[in-house]
């Protein structure tokens, strides 16, 4: 290639309108939505009485959870997505999740028997949470990364971190119309185990294909 025909294609190259990142991110997440969905109806059956669960509080605040950490974990991505420094202030809003969780498991350990702690936080599926959460997140994970390559994180491993936050986030909320174990110390347990797999996956990811 001649010298003017380089410097012509890197010119009209820059001059290509590129989409706002804040769009791009929102679209990534809309398809990594549904990707979680088809791959939950796909491997993994409703619970038999999810129309009696869907008047259940306990069922309910696992959407509260679940769904608290999706939000606060895209808000924050959305931040992270450009190259400028994030405030530590700001990442103050992924502690909403935790705290949801702690005034839920709180409010069990006061309303149950010390004798039954044990046993409710065992469960009767704990790898199946531990299996199928990290799966229902995976190809979720994979998109928010591609969509996030189009901006300029200025901390990538963090910003794969969080996106997995988010994919977990949306995963476990399809896991809850399976899982029938509504306890928050089940929750504190297997499902955080579970986000943490998939988080530290999202870090090394992020590390590796974040960087700009």
């Amino acid at each position: 290639m001649k010298t003017d025909d380089l410097i012509s294609a890197i010119a009209a190259d820059a001059a290509a309108p590129r989409a706002p990142i804040g769009r791009t991110v929102c679209l990534g997440a809309g398809l990594a939505v549904v990707t979680a969905a088809i791959v939950f109806a796909a491997l993994l059956p409703m619970r038999p009485d999810m129309a009696v669960a869907l008047g259940d509080a306990h069922f309910l605040f696992k959407w509260a959870f679940t769904l608290t950490l999706l939000l606060t974990a895209m808000a924050l991505i959305m931040r992270l997505a450009r190259p400028e420094k994030v405030p530590g202030l700001q990442l103050l809003i992924l502690l909403a999740a935790p705290l949801v969780l702690a005034l839920g498991v709180a409010s069990e350990l006061l309303a149950l028997p010390s004798s039954e702690w044990m046993p409710t936080m065992v469960g009767t599926n704990a790898w199946g949470c531990m299996i199928f959460i990290p799966i229902l997140s995976a190809v979720p994970l994979v998109v928010l990364i591609i969509a996030l390559r189009q901006g300029a994180p200025a901390r990538p491993a963090l910003t794969g971190a969080v996106a997995g936050l988010a994919a977990a986030g949306m995963a476990a909320t399809f896991y809850a119309m399976h899982c029938q174990n509504d306890s928050p110390l089940f929750l504190a347990a297997w499902y955080v185990l579970a986000t943490a797999i998939v988080v530290t996956a999202g870090s090394l990811l992020g590390a590796r294909l974040l960087r700009w």
